[in-house]
């Protein structure tokens, strides 16, 4: 920005007004014209202020704080004047939009934003901003201002939307850490709360303007949603806030026990390369070394256990690396968030609790939300969202400089909003529930699907789990956008699972109809996938944690439904790919069987080992899943027979906090299951000594070219057999032979091509069974299943190899045959002579004869009987069956029925004699009639040959 135009903008913000004193108070006051020629100047500035120019007047308004000195001042002092609000309203909706900019740039202009969001953090000025929607609903529709009122309602989504900063943040400072608590309260003390539900009703009408105001509402509501713990505000009073006062206290005292528990056992003097301790009066330890602190040697694997490099691509940025973008903060989001170590502990967050009063009005807005317009709001919300980040149609809004009406956040808003209310609203089925209980009422309250009907219903979950499979094996896990899609997709699945155990017997059909459904779009297969290919080097731990709560619900839902059937079920999988989709059977057990592999279990295990950082919940849950996948299968146990397992099963079962009394109560199901991996390990040892050796070996499955076996459970079989089963002794037996691992992998791989070369045992085998099954359409798969076991041959290997044995014939070789008897027929001297020497005249073949015994023979020439054909289409069958019988009046229809009949079963009885007679002959008889049909051909061939 050259001199002159900075001179200008200097104009003309002092053109805005200042504070003068007057009477003994300090007064805003301005010149009416040229602060209304100034803010048209400032409106067209704006306008022009593009990212080209590095929104230079932007950023040079927000260095001089118009907004705080200037335009608030201005907004309250003439809030009567509309001709000076309307352009205030709209530079001030200009100056709070977030600007697309990178690097330090972003960051100054976030700081601007938080300058703007303080200064509206008066209650005054709220009352102000506040007075304009109200009094614009007030009026007659025809005297509405409606662009006042949208200015002012994009100015209250722009504020909220604001984060507020963080200890370390630019432009932090103690005021500033809790502005959006601040805004929450003025929304429950001014009764904007109603406001929000009003226009929430009138989303209904189909006009232009709903869609924008649906956004508006639904970013308003979200930013409310994300300081607010949904169990507080399901309750309605304040016992758990005054509970979390003490938060600090909690976390002192934590401290504490850790640093006595964790003391370290050793005595060792420092020259040892151990540590010297002092036992002080509290029974504390201080330790010291001559490798200093421990804690430190964390550090490096802490930043391996996260790391997302922001900007890779733009079709994986990371959500969580955005300043601008606000995830949920409270409820049980707070206990997966605990897993990862680089984002803000609890204590950072922490909050000032809320009133009884105000949680109480929170409580009454958001249950009137959900029965006025959470369902529609979610739909709207649901068919207006932009493309996917980085796509093709992303691309193209993006050239047009158009944004989507969610803006860059709509789908991990949307996915979060789902997430927030189902938690909410299953929580106050929790208060009822509770409350009917301490009443002694007969009749337990039931929860109420229809207020929550477009978080669960078919289309949204279908659309849940499109992004489950979008996200995680389609883009190799998008790390921010499926941990917000696995959160929601783990409210859906828990309130299914209310839904399920629901006394009302329609509620529960309607639970077991969303489950199969959830089923059918192949979420287990899916979360499978991710728990297999997560990487605990670059992925945030959170996308374990939720997957494992899904995967647990969703298996408690299948073992519920068939106990209920009373039979193990198969439920219906839809498997869908970019050509096709592919349907399929599942069952619990196949399900849990796709775990027992290293990668998942490895994973699992890696998550195990911060049980520290979980909450009982999470802990059990994993327990449970790692023990079903020992149990599915007696051979699953071996994936854990590895050294680096029972490594950590030492350091674990040594942690002081594991072993204590009071502290280890809450591990005791994971040190059961620990103890039931070593007794299974041991049990194993007394039958198969090598088992040691095995815990050298990483159990990872080999790929299909290189397996020696059939499916890699073998392996893990032959290990609790001693290597006695039928598959691994014939692996040893070729070894003990003189044959390698190599040779017996290359030998594999040659087998699967096709190029592994015949025996004469084998050739000698087809040409003998063969015969059998020439005329079979399933021949080549029996002769397959026949073969020795050793060879393993395909069934399209068995009909090439036939075919250059000269014992089959190829469809190619067949219509060359043909085609050959063809030509030798048109080529015999005898059709030359037959036409007097003429052997281009071919004579017509002589009219078939209708056998006399055939009720439906024609009697006529050929036109008649296509003029019969004509006629008898539209004749019904009586009068068919009529006329044929006046014309063939001595024929009995029925008589001749029976005896065709009777014809066709003597038919079949003789054929079947002839098969039983050729399959069940003498080997030495069927030899001899094989010899003697090739030796007629043989003899046919050269009669052809001589003509």
């Amino acid at each position: 920005m050259d001199d002159a135009a900075l001179s200008e903008l200097y104009d003309t913000c002092a053109g805005l007004g200042n504070f003068h004193v007057v009477q003994g108070k300090n007064t805003y006051l301005v010149n009416r014209e040229d602060c209304s020629t100034c803010l048209k100047d400032l409106v067209v500035a704006l306008k022009h202020d593009s990212q080209e120019s590095g929104y230079q007047i932007r950023t040079k308004l927000g260095e001089l704080k118009v907004v705080a000195d200037h335009l608030v001042p201005l907004l309250t002092a003439y809030r009567e004047d509309l001709e000076l609000i309307a352009p205030t309203l709209e530079v001030l909706v200009k100056l709070t939009e977030r600007l697309d900019l990178v690097g330090t740039e972003l960051m100054k202009n976030l700081e601007h934003l938080q300058d703007a969001k303080e200064a509206f953090s008066s209650k005054d000025v709220f009352i102000v901003v506040i007075g304009f929607l109200v009094e614009h609903m007030d009026e007659e529709a025809e005297n509405r201002d409606t662009a006042l009122f949208e200015s002012t309602l994009a100015l209250v989504r722009q504020l909220l939307s604001i984060p507020d900063p963080s200890p370390g943040d630019a432009g932090y400072n103690p005021v500033r850490r809790h502005m959006q608590m601040v805004f929450i309260q003025n929304f429950v003390d001014e009764g904007f709360l109603d406001f929000l539900n009003f226009i929430g009703e009138g989303l209904s009408n189909n006009d232009a303007d709903s869609e924008r105001r649906g956004w508006a509402l639904a970013d308003i509501v979200y930013h409310l949603c994300t300081h607010i713990d949904p169990e507080i505000a399901a309750a309605g009073n304040v016992t758990k806030a005054k509970q979390e006062t003490s938060e600090l206290q909690n976390l002192v005292e934590q401290v504490d026990v850790n640093k006595r528990l964790l003391a370290p056992q050793s005595t060792r003097h420092g020259g040892w390369g151990g540590m010297l301790m002092a036992k002080t009066s509290s029974g504390h330890w201080a330790v010291s070394s001559v490798h200093g602190d421990s804690n430190n040697k964390k550090n490096g694997t802490l930043r391996r256990e996260f790391h997302n490099p922001q900007g890779r691509n733009e079709k994986k940025v990371n959500m969580f690396h955005d300043p601008f973008f606000v995830d949920l903060e409270e409820g049980s989001v707070r206990q997966h968030n605990v897993l990862n170590p680089h984002l803000r502990s609890n204590f950072d967050n922490w909050k000032p609790p809320l009133d009884e009063n105000c949680s109480k009005s929170l409580r009454k807005f958001f249950e009137e939300f959900l029965q006025t317009c959470f369902s529609s709001l979610v739909q709207m919300m649901r068919s207006t969202l932009g493309p996917p980040k980085g796509s093709s149609a992303w691309m193209k809004q993006q050239e047009q400089k158009v944004s989507p009406p969610g803006g860059p956040f709509d789908r991990p808003k949307l996915m979060n909003f789902v997430a927030w209310f189902l938690e909410f609203h299953r929580h106050c089925h929790i208060a009822a529930v509770a409350e009917a209980k301490r009443k002694k009422e007969k009749e337990l309250p039931v929860i109420d699907i229809a207020a929550i009907q477009g978080a669960i219903d078919l289309d949204m979950l279908q659309f849940t789990t499109s992004r489950l499979k979008e996200y995680g094996k389609d883009s190799g896990i998008h790390v921010s956008m499926l941990v917000m899609t696995l959160r929601a997709l783990a409210q859906q699945v828990k309130t299914i699972t209310v839904v399920w155990d629901s006394e009302d017997e329609e509620l529960r059909t309607c639970g077991e109809i969303l489950a199969q459904n959830i089923i059918k779009d192949d979420i287990m297969a899916n979360t499978a996938w991710v728990l297999k290919n997560f990487k605990t080097s670059t992925h945030d731990l959170r996308i374990m944690s939720y997957s494992v709560e899904v995967y647990h619900y969703m298996l408690k839902l299948m073992r519920t439904l068939s106990e209920r059937k009373g039979t193990k079920l198969e439920f219906a999988v839809e498997r869908s790919s970019a050509r096709f989709v592919k349907r399929a059977t599942t069952t619990m057990e196949m399900e849990i069987g796709a775990l027992a592999e290293a990668r998942a279990t490895e994973n699992l295990f890696f998550l195990l080992e911060k049980y520290r950082r979980h909450n009982p919940a999470l802990t059990s849950m994993l327990v449970k899943l790692l023990y079903q996948i020992i149990r599915a299968r007696r051979e699953h146990i071996v994936v854990f027979f590895e050294l680096s397992y029972f490594i950590r099963i030492q350091n674990i079962y040594n942690d002081p906090l594991v072993r204590d009394k009071r502290t280890g109560k809450k591990y005791f199901e994971m040190v059961e299951l620990l103890r039931f991996i070593l007794r299974c390990f041991f049990k194993c040892a007394e039958k198969n000594k090598m088992v040691f050796v095995e815990l050298l070996f990483r159990k990872v499955p080999e790929t299909g070219k290189e397996s020696l076996l059939e499916t890699y459970t073998d392996e893990f079989t032959a290990v609790l057999d001693n290597y006695e089963n039928e598959g691994y002794a014939q692996i040893l037996q070729n070894m003990k032979a003189g044959a390698t691992l190599q040779s017996m992998r290359e030998r594999q791989k040659a087998m699967l091509a096709g190029k592994l070369d015949w025996t004469e045992t084998e050739d000698k085998f087809l040409m003998e069974r063969y015969p059998y099954y020439a005329n079979h359409p399933l021949g080549m798969e029996m002769l397959a299943a026949e073969l020795p076991e050793g060879s393993r041959r395909l069934p399209a290997q068995i009909k090439k190899r036939l075919e250059e044995l000269g014992v089959a014939v190829g469809a190619g070789r067949k219509r060359q045959q043909q085609q050959q008897q063809d030509m030798d027929q048109d080529s015999r001297p005898d059709s030359a002579h037959a036409t007097g020497g003429n052997s281009s005249h071919i004579p017509e073949p002589p009219e078939k004869k209708p056998r006399m015994e055939d009720p439906f023979a024609a009697t006529g020439s050929n036109e008649e009987m296509s003029k019969q054909g004509d006629t008898t289409q539209d004749m019904d069958m009586n009068d068919f069956f009529a006329g044929m019988e006046e014309e063939d009046g001595d024929v009995d229809f029925e008589k001749e029925l029976e005896r065709f009949l009777d014809d066709a079963l003597e038919a079949d009885a003789e054929a079947a004699q002839k098969l039983d007679k050729d399959l069940f002959a003498p080997e030495s008889q069927q030899t001899t009639e094989v010899q003697q049909q090739q030796q007629q051909e043989q003899d046919k061939q050269q009669q052809q040959q001589q003509q």
